[in-house]
């Protein structure tokens, strides 16, 4: 057993200050004045976003049950600061589980079941791994098309309550993907340095699972295309912003482990919790 150590080592300054950002920026579903007018009142509208949020609570609902599985496998890696980070990580996804579950009472509508909504559930199955940097690749793929969806539900404006909850879950998502970045580039400057074929070797199977993980997002985006037209959402805007953020991300990481590794770059003091699409 070697989860435990006298004294943990905390010298990894990046992971460290998203761990005190985690800390000091939680908030509540309580926050949120679910009292406010809803302005979404007709049957067909809130039908619509009863399908729509099914693959955002599916995600967060997996991702909560996928970073609590990851948080001992770093203890016994003794990776102490990763691991105080995926504790506020674990905290996040349960608010956004707790957040839309309250929302589908405030529509009073029930998500899509497994049997009329595979697709979805099936992405999820893709993401789950004890590997690290796996994980961390497919969670990269859900939690940017978290970050594309939340982005246009909040720009729509459809209701005060759901807006405030998307306005609140993109900067957790930014938190996140700026770990995500952080964890993978300081992996992959470690394996570079040590062994540099075999580091090839890995970015390529995580480049493989990249794309292994995001050729389940076209049967999502089919499965509610019509509402999400209707509602003004362009599907084959998101998906392609979604293949080329999560790619990009993905490689910006690796390479940036590689670049410092081979002495070309310097690791970035702030970390990189990105708001914007980019």
């Amino acid at each position: 057993m070697n989860i435990y150590k006298v004294l943990p080592d905390l010298s990894n300054e990046r992971q460290m200050r998203l761990w005190q950002q985690g800390i000091r920026k939680q908030w509540s579903a309580d926050d949120l004045d679910w009292n406010a007018p809803r302005r979404i009142s007709g049957e067909r509208i809130r039908d619509q976003l009863g399908r729509l949020l099914t693959p955002v609570l599916t995600g967060e609902q997996s991702a909560l049950y996928s970073v609590s599985g990851l948080i001992p496998v770093l203890g016994h890696q003794s990776e102490v600061p990763a691991q105080f980070y995926l504790t506020t990580w674990a905290v996040d996804e349960a608010r956004h589980t707790e957040l839309f579950a309250r929302y589908y009472g405030r529509i009073d509508r029930e998500p899509l079941s497994i049997r009329k909504f595979p697709a979805g559930y099936l992405f999820q199955s893709r993401i789950i791994s004890k590997d690290p940097c796996e994980w961390l690749t497919g969670v990269l793929a859900s939690e940017s098309m978290a970050q594309v969806v939340s982005h246009e539900l909040r720009d729509l404006d459809l209701d005060p309550v759901l807006s405030d909850i998307c306005a609140g879950i993109l900067e957790d998502e930014a938190r996140h993907l700026g770990f995500n970045h952080i964890y993978m580039e300081d992996q992959f400057r470690q394996m570079y340095a040590k062994d540099r074929e075999k580091a090839d070797e890995k970015a390529d199977s995580l480049r493989d699972r990249m794309k292994y993980v995001l050729d389940g997002v076209p049967p999502i985006i089919e499965a509610v295309r019509e509402d999400m037209d209707e509602l003004g959402i362009d599907m084959d805007k998101v998906q392609d912003i979604l293949d080329r953020v999560a790619r990009n991300r993905l490689d910006k990481a690796i390479n940036g482990g590689k670049d410092q590794a081979l002495g070309t770059k310097t690791a970035e003091t702030e970390p990189e919790a990105e708001t914007a699409l980019q």
